[in-house]
């Protein structure tokens, strides 16, 4: 049975999910496990995964031996199709890598699970708690900018392919509005994990 309580934090790119999970790992003790980050190591060191993409997509998402994230994201932006198809490839690898972090390294913490995809993947079905984060698209623009640099087409896109996300806000047990400052933020996250039972 788990005993560490684990929280899922959902939303569109850029909406605050990490400014979130580092007021909780700061404030609260709380273990971050940020679900891109994760997929990007499992996309550095998973042979069995790198060896799926590149007969999918080709070796030329390969550059000495390693998946370039960024031809793979150029391919999949050009084709929509091609999305779908690499969700269906890494959503397992992510799922069980999650898990075993939850289960296993940060058992006995409690533990954030920071995903856009959450529901998608299926990460939900071992948060004790989700929150769902938005925010106005302008800020969503503005924030991706600034952190990726990724130019305002591939940042409507990504945006518009989490459209998808707006169907799983009710399934959420909180939904956050992240258009205030820090300390608004701040207060609101010490409310909900008194009320959730997190604290």
């Amino acid at each position: 049975m788990r005993q560490n309580k684990v929280l899922g934090i959902t939303g569109k790119m850029g909406s605050g999910k990490s400014t979130i999970s580092s007021i909780l790992a700061q404030s609260y003790g709380f273990k971050v496990i940020d679900v891109d980050k994760e997929y990007h190591i499992l996309l550095e060191e998973n042979e069995e995964l790198k060896k799926k993409l590149a007969d999918i997509f080709g070796e030329e998402i390969l550059v000495s031996g390693r998946i370039d994230r960024n031809r793979l994201r150029a391919l999949v932006t050009a084709n929509k199709s091609r999305i779908e198809i690499l969700n269906k490839i890494t959503h397992s690898f992510i799922f069980e890598r999650v898990s075993y972090l939850v289960f296993e390294v940060f058992r006995e913490y409690p533990t954030v699970i920071d995903a856009a995809l959450l529901f998608e993947v299926g990460l939900h079905k071992i948060c004790s708690v989700v929150w769902f984060v938005e925010a106005e698209e302008n800020l969503l623009v503005e924030r991706i900018i600034k952190r990726n640099g990724w130019d305002e087409k591939e940042i409507k896109f990504f945006l518009e392919r989490q459209k998808i996300l707006e169907n799983y806000k009710d399934l959420a047990n909180r939904v956050i509005v992240n258009n205030f400052d820090i300390e608004k933020l701040k207060s609101v996250i010490r409310k909900y994990l008194k009320e959730d039972g997190l604290i």
